[in-house]
């Protein structure tokens, strides 16, 4: 981790001599020339490569099982995810299904693999989605219009290389985006049912530099200080919730995500302010912590006044970096909100028992009426 780490790549690769290896990335990555980057680092094994672009924003289970015939059909050794969340987890979700008979479906959910992948190195070139040290491997599955993952450690990566350098391409837009996932990484892992105080040690450290940092990132993306501490954030929020889980922002976002008129941070932005909300009552402690964390002064207030902080701060961030929390800026109905909430509800499941507080389908309607117009 670090300004340069890039080229700490030729070691790691001296040190599995892999005799070939498959770089999986995206065609803007490939365009920015960081691709070109990766292989210079990759030194005397960069003749060993050979190459696989996911042509689309964001890895579906097509792309994945693509991925993973080519890797069965040519024996790669290794497999190099260089790019944002989308190429890495199609990265890790083809190293395991590559070596599973029955494709990706049967696999999707927790502990399912048999099996160890190909062995993976995984570089990030964003700062968000911290997929470079989870055990989640996400994809969009469209018959079903969401997201669902392999959630196994066995998709972990042997390595990950974390550069700041390689986010520097990063417009203002993005930059915001893929902050505010990280953050909402973070937010959720610190409150999430199964956190502790290890977990609870990389997330609020995160938190403390998204606060700090994702703002002046934001306005000069040249600031390779701000640059360094996203980066390090994300990762940290990343072990910090493959550790604890997530919560309701990210279950009940499955219910905007498959809309056109989101990106999956967008949805994220809608909803975590009243998620937070709804999750501090009765557990203010908590919520006063990720306050703290994201600079707000708490002392000498009580535990009550300070929870409401935490909302309160991320309302703020979200003005400053120009993300709307209101479902009415993304051309949403009024009549909409209720049918999407019961959506979001039912999609949710899976991620809602890791939420500190049970949420139920009329918890689900509120919290998206507080959303439409914020």
């Amino acid at each position: 981790m670090g300004q340069g780490a890039l080229q700490c790549l030729e070691e790691i690769l001296r040190q599995m001599d892999p005799g070939s290896i498959l770089i999986v990335t995206g065609p803007t990555v490939q365009k920015l020339g960081i691709v070109d980057r990766g292989l210079q680092a990759m030194g005397s094994y960069k003749h060993r490569v050979e190459t696989f672009i996911n042509p689309k924003p964001e890895g579906d289970i097509a792309i994945v099982e693509e991925c993973a015939r080519r890797v069965r059909e040519r024996g790669y050794d290794l497999i190099v995810g260089i790019g944002g969340g989308s190429p890495l987890d199609v990265a890790k979700g083809a190293a395991v299904v590559a070596v599973h008979e029955e494709g990706m479906r049967p696999l999707l959910g927790r502990n399912r693999l048999r099996r160890k992948g190909i062995p993976t190195v995984l570089v990030p070139t964003t700062a968000g989605s911290g997929t470079e040290v989870t055990q989640a491997a996400v994809v969009h599955v469209p018959e079903e219009e969401s997201k669902k993952s392999i959630w196994d450690p066995r998709t972990m990566a042997e390595a990950a290389i974390v550069d700041p350098e390689l986010t520097l391409h990063m417009p203002p837009r993005l930059t915001a985006e893929t902050g505010l996932d990280a953050l909402m990484h973070a937010v959720e892992g610190y409150a999430a049912r199964d956190a502790n105080p290890i977990s609870r040690m990389y997330t609020s450290e995160a938190m403390r530099l998204i606060g700090m940092y994702l703002v002046k990132a934001y306005r000069d993306g040249s600031d390779m200080e701000a640059r360094e501490a996203m980066a390090r954030a994300a990762t940290l929020a990343g072990i910090g919730c493959t550790n604890s889980g997530l919560g309701a922002i990210h279950a009940l976002a499955l219910g905007l995500d498959s809309l056109k008129s989101f990106n999956h941070c967008q949805s994220l932005a809608v909803l975590a302010p009243w998620v937070m909300q709804f999750n501090r009552v009765g557990n203010e402690t908590l919520y006063a912590g990720i306050a703290k964390a994201l600079g707000e002064t708490v002392e000498g207030i009580s535990s009550e006044e300070a929870s409401l902080k935490a909302s309160e701060a991320l309302l703020r961030i979200l003005d400053e970096v120009g993300i709307s929390p209101c479902l009415k800026d993304y051309g949403i109905r009024k009549d909409e909100v209720r049918p999407l909430a019961r959506k979001a509800h039912r999609l949710g499941q899976r991620l809602l028992p890791m939420n500190v507080r049970e949420v139920s389908e009329e918890d689900a309607i509120a919290m998206f009426q507080k959303a439409f117009g914020a």
